[in-house]
């Protein structure tokens, strides 16, 4: 008998982890999931704690949980389906342990605030999570304590920007949002100029049709997207821009998005992988939430 599929949260009682906590709740009963939060005691207290006897560690461990629990009543409530963990230990093997342990479909963690001069503040676990854990990953601004209202999906026509698509549907749907499809058209003309956000080289040259049959594609699959989800104005946009990370970045502003929905790339069985250029750049620049997307059968081993 397959394990029924769940929704992680880490949470560390930071005002990012209420939200994520909130997003959470929210997608766990959309999906008739069930929903666990997992905390993991900082270094500090596991130096402590490997000084104590075993009765002693019994009673911090408790006493963690006691205070995990209070943390979630006060922030969600008690009309939820809750599995709570306290855990000692490496966060990012516990996290990839609780995917494994729990089945998790989503892991949803916290991420800082975001300003012009220092990005979207993602840690170092988020940042190692969205890279290597073996599912989807929804990163939860600090002020994001709200339900999500205006949602971007990022198109590239492979396969996993059309399961991205598919997710951002299903969140649109859960949190009554209104859903953009978006794709950024790079024009060869242009040179490489990612570094530093640079514009091209050369005036921008019309490609006769081009943009034309882009736009055209983008909207028969927003109209497919619309009907499949029952969903209402799901709109779509071709931006042309020297490069696809800038590209997004504008539309996210320009849309005032609250949420970008990316799949990212990377193959079974490597231990070093890349994100790619758009979304490594995005995740930290990003001016809203991030779900990153993992590739069909993607998996990640420590050993």
């Amino acid at each position: 008998m397959n394990q029924p599929k769940s929704i992680l949260v880490g949470v560390d009682y930071s005002e990012q982890s209420k939200n994520a906590l909130r997003a959470a709740a929210r997608m766990a009963n959309s999906r008739s999931a069930q929903l666990v939060c997992y905390h993991v005691l900082d270094k500090e207290v596991l130096t402590q704690i490997k000084k104590m006897d075993e009765e002693t560690e019994k009673g911090v461990l408790n006493f963690a949980h006691e205070k995990v629990a209070e943390f979630i009543r006060e922030v969600i409530g008690t009309a939820h389906n809750i599995v709570t963990e306290v855990l000692l230990g490496n966060p990012f093997k516990l996290t990839l342990d609780q995917i494994e342990k729990h089945n998790a479909e989503t892991l949803v963690l916290g991420s800082g605030g975001y300003s012009q001069e220092d990005g979207h503040h993602v840690g170092a676990l988020a940042s190692r999570c969205i890279r290597k854990a073996p599912t989807e990953v929804l990163l939860v601004r600090n002020y994001q304590d709200h339900p999500f209202e205006d949602i971007v999906a990022c198109v590239d026509f492979s396969e996993n920007s059309n399961r991205a698509v598919h997710r951002a549907a299903v969140l649109a749907s859960q949190d009554q949002a209104r859903l953009k499809l978006i794709h950024v058209h790079r024009p060869p003309i242009y040179t490489e100029a990612e570094m530093g956000w640079l514009g091209p080289a050369f005036p921008i040259v019309p490609e006769d049709g081009i943009q034309e049959n882009l736009a055209e594609r983008v909207a028969d699959f927003a109209k497919q997207i619309e009907e499949q989800y029952n969903l209402e104005n799901v709109t779509s946009e071709v931006i042309t821009s020297h490069s696809v990370h800038r590209g997004i970045w504008q539309a996210l502003k320009d849309t005032e998005a609250d949420l970008v929905v990316l799949g990212t790339r990377g193959r079974t069985g490597f231990k070093s992988l890349l994100l790619g250029t758009t979304a490594e750049g995005l995740i930290n620049h990003t001016p809203c939430s991030a779900l990153t997307i993992k590739p069909e059968g993607f998996e990640y081993k420590l050993f």
